[in-house]
């Protein structure tokens, strides 16, 4: 398997999500709602963050992760916890060695806009879902995170205004500010009309979306938000 991006930055990007840490993230939980007893697929796990806390509300879960190093510290972080979570090296866009409608829910938190590919990746994620089963995915905004932004401050009244352009320009990028400047690594723009028409392909229906504002972060996203948060389920038709 062909080395992925996320190793050659593996313990820097543990440190930097939080090393062994459990994701808390009020709005993916309430997205995500109650797992236990649930069947779960963590695609593009990372280090475990997210399968961790998908775990601990009892849920059985797999994760899945492209980079070797990840699923080491994955792996690592699970034989001190041993919360259950199963951890394979796998592609996203594939999900290989994973059964047709296997699993009640999966999630894939702040990684679909690093998948270079999200048809093949929402695809074989409707694959492995359940007929109903749900999708839960968060991603750096497409409207306000592309190749050409920047904020303008207003200092008559001390606001923050988000500037974009190129939008329209899809594919690798690694601007500033992507990653909050802290990884040495890219992910791909994409409109949002391209992630929902890509959705649609794979017979998954978007339920909600949630924009939160983040009081806690740079004071452009209290203006506009960071980050959109998505729910679908499997429909009849794939």
């Amino acid at each position: 398997m062909a080395e992925a991006t996320y190793d050659r930055v593996a313990a820097e990007y543990d440190v930097w999500v939080g090393a062994g840490s459990m994701l808390a993230d009020g709005t993916f939980e309430e997205l995500v709602g109650e797992v236990e007893g649930q069947q779960v697929c963590a695609v593009a796990c990372g280090q475990g963050r997210e399968a961790r806390y998908l775990a601990s509300r009892g849920a059985a879960v797999t994760g899945v992760e492209l980079s070797e190093k990840l699923v080491a510290l994955a792996k690592r972080y699970e034989e001190s916890e041993q919360l259950g979570i199963a951890y394979l090296q796998g592609d996203a866009h594939t999900l290989e060695g994973l059964d047709n409608e296997s699993f009640d829910g999966a999630v894939c938190y702040m990684a679909l806009m690093d998948i270079p590919d999200v048809d093949r990746a929402v695809q074989s994620v409707a694959r492995v879902l359940r007929p109903g089963g749900w999708f839960v995915f968060v991603i750096t905004h497409p409207c306000f995170k592309a190749p050409a932004t920047g904020d303008l401050v207003d200092h008559t009244n001390q606001s923050v205004r988000r500037t974009v352009g190129r939008y329209f320009e899809e594919g690798y990028w690694d601007g500033p500010g992507l990653h909050n400047n802290a990884l040495p690594v890219g992910a791909y723009h994409r409109t949002l009309s391209t992630y929902v028409a890509a959705l649609s392909r794979a017979g998954l229906v978007i339920d909600e979306l949630r924009e939160p504002q983040q009081f806690d972060r740079q004071p452009v996203w209290q203006e506009v938000p960071q980050l959109l948060y998505v729910r679908c389920h499997r429909g009849n038709r794939l």
